[in-house]
């Protein structure tokens, strides 16, 4: 008999009351917070397709919503239903209470009103670390680690007043969780902070891990351990199996945290053993699960009747789920397809949203209908059930297809767009299926307010529930095992062994590395970042940037084709906290210094789908003073921001200035003549990729060409060559916003030369009249400096303008265009107004005279 089945009638009230009071207090708190989270997680999906929406206060933009949708749910949700089943089955288990009711309630404080609560107003203010599952700022940090400090005192001082050497399972992962999480916390939310780069991102891929591998899945699965067998009424399989997934666990799980940086700069020694160790945890995961269902074996039955054990007995199959497609992804092969993708988004809301929440709505109904006053509605229990079933399945299964189609288009030439393009109808449907997901918490919220109460009959008493946990716990082997009884104790003080070698392995030593190859293959000068440009990076991780754009080019020949040469350790020495990112929607940034141009950055900022009018990106008007014109001075830190990245990499002369051009000679292709069936497909890719500066006819007044210098050409009043366009829409203008299409199919840019071509149909050549070429002289004395004694612009003063002058033997204009660029000049570029050197007349005469040079095809 334990000492639990010995208290007395009276401390068991005790203990009741205390334990049911903390019980509702976190379970109505985990309820109240999964429906923010979700609400939260929904309007994220949302702007995915709809970037606008809820878009004009920089509280509500994408990138602090999603903060607050990711600590919200493993904060708020997940960690208040686990606290809450704590106080259910620490006393059960420890055959005693948790410490003190007075420091619950403390704990209950700290937890939702110092840190939870606190945490998502700082976040959405702007006040955050742009770090994976770290967004909390430090102080609410401070706040977590003073609730798992007091969290020890509650629920693991306890234990150790009890028999360890006779402890269940269910309270090895408690203690482990509980304990392993305080002391890798720090590591993860803090480190970071203070160590750069490379160096960083291991600190970080180590809590990105041990987040989940050390507090939610100690948690989730210790209750699964517990609600199976008592739910059940049958012992667990194997007690020798118990230990060895939970022996497994804490030796494995935080040896994956590399995982997610393979490719990277970080050492690949490194980036191996974590890809060994996830491919462990899979056969670990495998034990565990093994033994949790057949503990279930032929109790199909009891499994569908009990919504408690239902959702316990489903999460435990997701848990087997995630972590085999966890084990498979992280194998370089898979991972250099899936990473950064949709894939892994949906990997994580099935291990969060389905293993861990469904064992963690499980363990709080067990408890909730075992909890005298509770009120309790099974009918609304399977309901929810049903829904967040189908809405999870239907959500991981999209996101999923999603990740593989975009992984597919990364490995391929295209423009990045289209991998956008190509993703709007899943995660349509990823928004959804939000739906469902919503609706199976409203239920649960149901099945825990309406319904029946609980009376003092329904439930179990300490003793008697001890007693009948007496069948079902390890002392029924351990008559026959002798030896288990001090094996979770060899085993816990191993665990700390473990937990110490993961900080060894995965950053200390890798630090240790990575500083030694910086040394050895870091420039002499680097330029270190401007008081804007600093300023500006703490604006990019504060608008959550770095879970849409990464800046870390690994070393694949996709990534180096698309985007340069893959990232070194010594780039980002300076960078601190590091924002590699975990994810792309929009392209890596790590070579943006010299790509667009400053008021191309503004007009980005200030409205993204006007330069690029297919993109899913928010806008950021609080960065401006009313248009993309007039930019705050945050707004001028982003860009600065923004032009260094790369920029040390390039004076290196270890990667060219990448700029969008295409590399070499337009294709011949795009010179060929076209049918009308050519023209009308691009048309259509007109209006997808260049009406947002030139307008959707052509006349250069797309939503961004009043922000652009040079303002977009208008193509309806300047006829260009076959060769111009070619060479135009491969190299883009120097100088200008108008950047190269090279990643665009050639048959794409043939289509697109075709309707372009279109636009000019009313300008005409001059002739060579006696008339027209009247204007040569005041030419030669005014114009042939830029433009070149015959117009090909190549003067002497050519090379130094950016954009270069015109070519007016393969550029026509009309002679409208003509006379208003001398009359008023063309603002961003060297030409300037002439109508106060030159007399109307001769402004005229030269208008005539330039369009003489134009050769058509014959320039070619």
């Amino acid at each position: 008999m334990t000492h639990a089945a010995t208290m007395s009638r009276d401390q068991t009230a005790t203990v009741s009351a205390v334990e049911d009071n903390l019980i509702r207090a976190h379970a109505y708190a985990a309820l109240a917070m999964v429906v923010i989270s979700a609400l939260f997680g929904i309007t994220v999906a949302i702007k995915m397709n709809w970037p606008g929406f809820l878009g004009d206060t920089a509280q509500l933009t994408w990138g602090r919503v999603r903060y607050a949708h990711t600590q919200g749910i493993f904060f708020g949700w997940l960690s208040n239903a686990f606290i809450a089943f704590l106080y259910y089955g620490v006393p059960r288990l420890a055959g005693r209470s948790v410490s003190s009711r007075s420091l619950g309630w403390v704990i209950f404080a700290v937890w939702n009103l110092v840190a939870v609560v606190p945490g998502w107003a700082l976040l959405l203010a702007g006040y955050s670390q742009p770090l994976e599952w770290a967004e909390f700022p430090p102080i609410i940090d401070a706040a977590i680690i003073l609730g798992m400090l007091l969290m020890v005192v509650q629920f693991v001082v306890p234990f150790f007043r009890a028999r360890m050497s006779d402890l269940y399972v269910s309270g090895w992962y408690f203690i482990g969780g509980i304990t392993f999480t305080l002391l890798a916390y720090p590591v993860g939310n803090f480190m970071p902070e203070f160590v750069s780069g490379a160096e960083g991102a291991a600190y970080s891929g180590l809590w990105i891990h041990d987040a989940v591998g050390l507090w939610v899945t100690p948690m989730a699965v210790g209750i699964a351990y517990y609600v199976i067998p008592a739910a059940s009424g049958r012992p667990i399989w194997s007690h020798f199996l118990s230990m060895i997934g939970f022996w497994l666990l804490f030796f494995v799980y935080p040896l994956n945290g590399l995982h997610h940086y393979i490719f990277s700069s970080i050492p690949m020694d490194m980036q191996k053993g974590a890809i060994v160790a996830s491919v462990y945890l899979g056969v670990a995961v495998v034990i565990v699960v093994i033994n949790l269902l057949m503990t279930l074996r032929n109790l199909g039955g009891k499994v569908a009747a009990d919504p408690a054990l239902r959702f316990v007995w489903l999460g435990v199959i997701f848990y087997v789920a995630v972590s085999l497609q966890g084990s498979a992804q992280a194998l370089m092969p898979f991972n250099r397809f899936v990473h950064f993708s949709d894939w892994v988004i949906g990997h994580s809301h099935l291990a969060l949203l389905g293993f861990a929440s469904f064992i963690a709505i499980g363990g709080m109904l067990y408890a909730w209908r075992n909890t005298v006053g509770a009120r309790y509605n099974p009918h609304m229990a399977t309901w929810s059930f049903w829904l967040l079933t189908f809405g999870l399945l239907a959500m991981v299964l999209d996101l999923t297809i999603a990740g593989m189609v975009q992984g597919q288009l990364w490995q391929g030439t295209g423009p990045w767009i289209d991998s956008v393009e190509a993703s709007r109808g899943y995660w349509v449907t990823r928004t959804l299926t939000g739906i469902p997901i919503l609706l199976g918490f409203f239920a649960l919220i149901g099945a825990m307010t309406m319904g029946q109460r609980i009376g003092q009959n329904d439930t179990h008493s300490i003793p008697t529930r001890a007693s009948k946990f007496q069948d079902i716990n390890v002392y029924s082997h351990a008559g026959r095992n002798a030896w288990l009884r001090g094996a979770y104790a060899v085993t816990g003080i191993a665990g700390i062994g473990f937990f110490a070698l993961s900080f060894l392995v995965l950053a200390v030593w890798p630090g240790r590395e990575v500083t030694a190859t910086i040394a050895r293959t870091s420039p002499e000068t680097l330029i270190a970042y401007t008081e804007s440009e600093a300023r500006g990076r703490e604006i990019y991780g504060r608008e959550g940037c770095a879970y849409c754009h990464s800046q870390m080019i690994r070393a694949l020949p996709a990534d180096e084709q698309r985007f340069g040469p893959a990232s070194e350790a010594w780039e980002t020495a300076q960078d601190t906290p590091q924002m590699w990112g975990t994810r792309r929607i929009g392209p890596d940034l790590s070579r943006e210094a010299g790509r667009r141009t400053a008021d191309w950055q503004f007009a980005h900022l200030w409205n993204p789908q006007s330069v690029v009018p297919r993109s899913n990106m928010p806008s950021f008007p609080w960065l401006f003073n009313g248009s993309a014109r007039q930019p705050t001075q945050e707004g001028i830190d982003v860009v600065a921001y923004l032009e260094s990245l790369g920029r040390n990499r390039i004076l290196a002369g270890e990667a060219a200035r990448s700029g969008t051009a295409g590399r070499g000679m337009p294709p011949e292709l795009i010179l060929t003549a076209a049918s009308p069936d050519i023209a009308a497909r691009g048309r259509d890719l007109f209006a997808a990729n260049c009406s947002g500066c030139h307008g959707a006819t052509g006349e250069g007044d797309g939503p961004a060409a009043a922000a652009l210098l040079p303002h977009p050409r208008n193509l309806t009043q300047v006829r260009l060559s076959d060769a111009r366009i070619a060479e135009v829409l491969w190299k883009g203008v120097e100088g200008s916003a108008m950047p190269g299409w090279s990643d665009m199919p050639v048959a794409d840019l043939s289509a697109l030369a075709a309707y372009v071509k279109t636009l000019p149909a009313s300008v005409e050549s001059e002739p060579k009249t006696a008339e027209a070429v009247a204007g040569a002289g005041i030419y030669a004395a005014n114009c042939a400096l830029c433009h070149g004694a015959n117009g090909a612009g190549d003067g002497v003063s050519a090379g130094v303008l950016a954009p270069p002058p015109s070519n007016f033997q393969t550029e026509l204009p009309s002679m409208d265009y003509a006379l208003g660029a001398l009359h008023n000049g063309i603002p961003g570029t060297g030409m300037p107004r002439w109508d106060t050197r030159l007399s109307d007349a001769e402004i005229e005469s030269v208008s005539r005279y330039v369009r003489t040079f134009y050769e058509g095809e014959a320039a070619q």
